[in-house]
This record gives structure tokens, C-alpha cells and sequence, in this order.
């Protein structure tokens, strides 16, 4: 589901993007280990959801969101894409689900302006969705990652960064989108990425700020999202909305 780990959902802007190479054995997570269980986020294996976007940089696109494998601490997203498959590890946590990439798995990439980025999540930190959500409750998610960008010429360009969200509810309210009419839990999402790349020694940016509101619906899980952001000086506004779903 398009965080809370898809929150600001960069992948959106980018189709997708990516961290690397990293399994959750190897990334270092806050936290003690919890139950699966989320009133706004149902882990269930088999679980489908299949959304589509508008309003972005690449144009209309839909993506379907499944629960491929649920073990004892955990559970893995896999989003398939139009030609993409991307996969996404969740730890789950005595205070809360908590994502252990950006929106995509283990061949994601941030790619823009003929730009490639492989990054490997180093540490994580927070949580993507809380267990127990009172109103107005705050929380923070974020981490660190670092890997090499596919300059011009192909040149690989160590590369390192970091990632951060800061949350709140906001209340609940009804919504309509194409896969029905729900009482739903209004979150903002604001966040911020940096990634700091060395292009023959001078030091380029990639940076994100974006403000999102999401909606999630009690026992269904994600269901709109509108993202209004700047990637490295381009300005976007998208909405993500759920088409249909299925939780066995």
C-alpha cells in the first residue's frame, strides 16, 4: 500500500523509487518486534488492491498492490507495474507496521532527468502506520540509504541520503472513489528527501518535499492519496485513488 511507506509517493512521480539490495536481515530497525495486526492497513496473505494515478510528471498510470508472504515479524508488498514488479519488506512492531524501503523493492530506482539511482536502505527508523491512532496523533518515519547514480556516460557516482516523514490524523470523513464509498481516517504526510551525489567531483543534490494527504479505510487499508511536491525543482500534484480490492 502506497505508504504511509508510500507516502509522498515519489514512486509515483518516477514509477518508482528504489531501494536496493538490501534484505531486512540487512537493515537496522528502531523498535521491538509485534502482531501484524493494523485496523487500517489488514495483513492478510493474498490481499489485493489496484489503484490508479493521475497528475504527475510521467502521465496517468494503475499498479495493483498484493501481500505475496506473511511470516511471524513481518510481511512483503509486491506492486506490479506496467512492466515493473517492484517488492517492498514490512517489519511489524509492538508500536506499529514499518516499512523497510521507499515505495519499492529490491530492482527499484530513482530515475529522472536521465538520472538512475541504486540505493540501499541503511537504517530505519519510526514507524509507517502506528498500532493504536488517537486524534491528532503525530509520528515520524525516516531513514538512511546510500548506493551510486548512473551519471551521463555511465559513469557510477557514490551516492547517499536520507529520507523522512513526519505525520498526523486529522480526523476521519467519508470518501468516494471508484472502488466505493468509505469511512475513512484523513492523515498528512510531510516529507522531505535528499540524495547527495559526487558527478566528477562536484557534489549534485536530488532533493523532494512534498505534502500528502492520505485516506484509510478501516479494515480495507489505503484508499486515495493527493500529493502536491517539488522533485529537484519540478512541481506535481497527483491523486492515487483505489479501484477495486480483495482481502481473503
Amino acid at each position: 500500500m502506497r505508504q504511509l511507506s508510500r507516502f509522498a509517493i515519489i514512486l509515483s512521480i518516477i514509477l518508482s523509487i528504489g531501494i536496493t539490495a538490501c534484505t531486512a536481515s540487512g537493515v537496522k530497525s528502531s523498535g521491538t518486534s509485534g502482531s501484524c495486526e493494523n485496523a487500517l492497513f489488514p495483513v492478510k496473505q493474498g490481499a489485493i488492491w489496484t489503484y490508479a494515478s493521475a497528475g504527475g510528471p510521467n502521465g496517468s498510470f494503475a499498479y495493483t498492490d498484493t501481500i505475496t508472504e506473511v511470516r511471524a515479524d513481518g510481511f512483503t508488498l509486491t506492486s506490479q507495474f506496467a512492466g515493473a514488479l517492484r517488492a517492498q519488506d514490512w517489519l511489524c512492531h509492538s508500536d506499529g507496521l514499518q516499512a523497510l524501503q521507499i515505495g519499492g523493492g529490491s530492482a527499484a530506482g530513482i530515475s529522472t532527468q536521465g538520472i538512475t539511482a541504486d540505493l540501499a536502505t541503511l537504517e530505519v527508523h519510526g514507524v509507517s502506520l502506528p498500532r493504536e491512532m488517537g486524534q491528532g496523533a503525530q509520528w515520524q518515519y525516516g531513514l538512511t540509504m546510500q548506493g551510486a547514480m548512473a551519471m551521463p556516460g555511465d559513469q557510477q557516482s557514490p551516492s547517499q541520503g536520507s529520507y523522512s516523514v513526519t505525520m498526523q490524523e486529522l480526523g476521519s470523513e467519508t470518501i468516494t472513489v471508484p472502488a466505493g464509498v468509505f469511512d475513512a481516517v484523513r492523515i498528512q504526510a510531510n516529507s522531505n528527501m535528499e540524495v547527495m551525489t559526487d558527478f566528477q567531483g562536484v557534489p549534485i543534490p536530488v532533493k523532494y518535499n512534498g505534502v500528502t494527504l492520505l485516506w484509510y479505510a478501516p479494515g480495507v487499508g489505503f484508499v486515495k492519496s493527493v500529493e502536491n511536491g517539488d522533485f529537484s525543482g519540478t512541481v506535481f500534484s497527483i491523486t492515487t485513488e483505489l479501484q477495486s480490492y480483495n482481502i481473503p
